[in-house]
């Protein structure tokens, strides 16, 4: 496999946040976000180093680290062949797996060994084109537990985009399913109250009142900024 990272941390994102976790970063990705914090792992031009790592090496380097939450992530990380059987060792070791994933490929195989999909479709922000539509309406038939939809947000474009997708799948009405908003790294960067604010009051707005909104920064930023590895 793959693999450009494996590090200690807590988790900085999500309904998770806050919890201890070992990270496992993998090599390539088939997305170009404008705003992506983690170039590095698109391809060898930005620099991305990686070691072809079997499953038994990358699962002792996890043990190591001695956190049962493991988030894989990436890159994309379902681009990696060999994903379901490591996801098999790591559940038979009884860690708790969170896939990060751009949510543009969705795997069967993977479906019952992992405990937390995060899932982060691109808005227009991000200038990688159209919603994949197809992949994403596969992952709203899992148990809602599973699930986490989240958004980084630049703007009121992105906000219209993601009310008009959101509010024509009745899964995020009938399941709840968690929407989370964080506000694009650099901008928040300049002021990360004000964007937190920003997004605060629009989740306030009649028109969110029907889907399970959360705002949430990315605390890892809040700590160390853009630092590799935390």
């Amino acid at each position: 496999m793959n693999v450009m990272e494996v590090y200690r941390s807590v988790q900085g994102e999500g309904t998770l946040m806050g919890v201890p976790t070992t990270f496992v970063r993998f090599f390539a990705c088939n997305l170009r976000c404008s705003w992506c914090d983690t170039k590095y792992s698109w391809s060898v031009k930005e620099g991305g180093k990686w070691e072809n790592l079997p499953i038994a090496t990358l699962a002792q380097r996890i043990a190591e680290q001695g956190a049962r939450h493991v988030v894989l992530t990436g890159g994309e990380p379902m681009l990696q062949r060999e994903l379901p059987a490591l996801a098999q060792t790591l559940r038979a070791a009884g860690h708790h797996l969170t896939v990060e994933t751009n949510s543009t490929i969705f795997r069967p195989e993977l479906i019952e060994q992992i405990n937390l999909w995060s899932l982060s479709p691109k808005l227009a922000g991000a200038n990688t084109g159209m919603l994949r539509l197809e992949p994403l309406r596969q992952f709203m038939q899992l148990p809602a537990e599973r699930q986490q939809w989240k958004f980084v947000i630049t703007g009121e474009s992105d906000l219209a985009q993601l009310h008009q997708f959101v509010g024509e799948h009745q899964a995020f009405t009938e399941a709840q399913l968690p929407i989370i908003w964080q506000p694009e790294g650099r901008w928040a960067e300049r002021d990360y109250s004000h964007a937190l604010e920003w997004l605060a009051e629009r989740a306030q707005l009649p028109e969110w009142r029907a889907f399970n909104v959360r705002v949430l920064p990315q605390m890892h930023v809040l700590i160390w900024g853009q630092k590799r590895l935390v």
